[in-house]
């Protein structure tokens, strides 16, 4: 049976404080995390190592539930977030570790956590947008993104496709952009890289960019295009041709030969992601905290088996965007870590300082690696559920800004 605990509860042996801070040693940074204050009734051991400018490794374990939890927790004034996929399209898979170990040794990437769900046919597409250095691969859907842009500005949101395409003083709103589906009017780029079905070709339409006049900053796209019937081989997009799919051919009002004007963007709700400076987006669901609360998303997001005990992967903030938690919980190892619930989860978080955090995928696919900055060797520090580490759809991957400080 799980032990009941209270996440506001801040008690702490003196004992286990004094163990954290000799751990910690001294921070070669400013503003290196506070030493951890979690509920006596929470954790048995806590074991702390910094293992980059800016970036704690916490080991938190639980003897009686059981659950063992990996915690890094960064200084964001001291790293930089990214997404990535191992390749230029939104299809396939990769370990986490592989994944991490493929970042150039210029980008001082210390760790990655495994990101979104992915389909497995096709194999690896993120379930939600994955953006990558201002690139888009993967639209949207409805559920929440982790988001950075310019000047470290990041956090949870849901983001939108706004487009439109316009041919004789006629304009067609486009709310799809590499994530096309039945009753949806969208583009397709090579970006996707994955084969169109024959149920959204029968509704698409080839766009050939006018020369000069396409434009694309971040995830953004502009430009004038000639319309063109699709050709068999338009069933997975090439070069700088679109696939412009619609929700019912009544809606197309241009013809074939005719030069249509295209302007499609990523946008979200928050004044930062709304005006276009989203560079990075890894989605997840649910929303676990919103302002130091634990969502009722934690209660009804998918069926009991997903909302019970299983391995986790979460990400947390906290309110001033300075301090992110990274926390991967083992599970499905009777005696050792049988994992989460939703709701443990979301209180771990919060617990650690976190005031708004979301569940990314779990399961098999949990892992937490980190690289030496200094030997380049990866390793994943948990123990993942299946008997080798999952390929996965994506990673979120943590950039050391401070590797050069003392």
């Amino acid at each position: 049976m799980l032990r009941a605990w209270h996440p506001r509860v801040s008690s702490l042996p003196t004992l286990a404080l004094l163990l954290l801070a000799s751990c910690r040693g001294p921070s070669p940074v400013a503003g290196a995390p506070v030493p951890v204050r979690l509920p006596a009734t929470m954790a048995d051991t806590v074991r702390s190592v910094r293992v980059a400018p800016g970036a704690v490794l916490h080991t938190i374990v639980n003897l009686s539930a059981p659950w063992r939890a990996f915690v890094l927790e960064v200084d964001l004034t001291c790293a930089a977030l990214r997404a990535v996929k191992g390749g230029a399209t939104a299809v396939g898979r990769t370990t986490t570790s592989a994944l991490l170990a493929g970042l150039p040794a210029s980008a001082s990437a210390m760790a990655a956590v495994n990101a979104d769900f992915f389909l497995f046919t096709p194999p690896g597409v993120p379930t939600n947008a994955h953006v990558e250095n201002g690139m888009l691969l993967a639209g949207p859907d409805s559920r929440p993104v982790l988001w950075a842009g310019a000047g470290r500005t990041m956090g949870f949101d849901t983001l939108r496709v706004q487009g439109v395409l316009r041919a004789d003083g006629r304009s067609l709103p486009l709310t799809a952009w590499n994530r096309p589906a039945a009753g949806t009017s969208g583009i397709v780029d090579r970006h996707w890289g994955v084969v169109v079905d024959t149920v959204i070709r029968r509704r698409s339409w080839r766009l050939d960019p006018v020369a000069g006049t396409l434009r694309r900053i971040g995830p953004s796209l502009d430009g004038r295009f000639a319309v063109r019937e699709p050709v068999a081989r338009d069933s997975v997009v090439q070069g700088d041709t679109l696939l412009l799919h619609v929700a019912s051919p009544a809606l197309m009002s241009a013809g074939i030969g005719d030069t249509v004007t295209l302007s499609v963007r990523l946008n979200g709700s928050a004044p930062a992601a709304a005006s276009g400076g989203i560079q990075q987006a890894v989605g997840g669901r649910p929303i676990l905290l919103r302002d130091s609360v634990i969502t009722a998303d934690v209660e009804t997001e998918g069926n009991a088996g997903f909302r019970g005990l299983n391995p986790r992967t979460a990400a947390g903030l906290n309110r001033q965007g300075t301090r992110m938690w990274l926390a991967v919980v083992d599970g499905r190892q009777p005696g050792r870590s049988m994992g989460m619930t939703l709701r443990q989860t979301g209180a771990l978080l919060q617990a650690l300082g976190a005031t708004s955090a979301l569940n990314l995928d779990g399961g098999g696919s949990s892992a937490l690696a980190l690289r030496d900055l200094v030997s380049g060797e990866v390793r994943v520090v948990n123990t993942p559920s299946d008997p080798v580490e999952r390929p996965v759809g994506n990673a979120l991957a943590v950039l050391s800004t401070c590797s050069g400080r003392k």
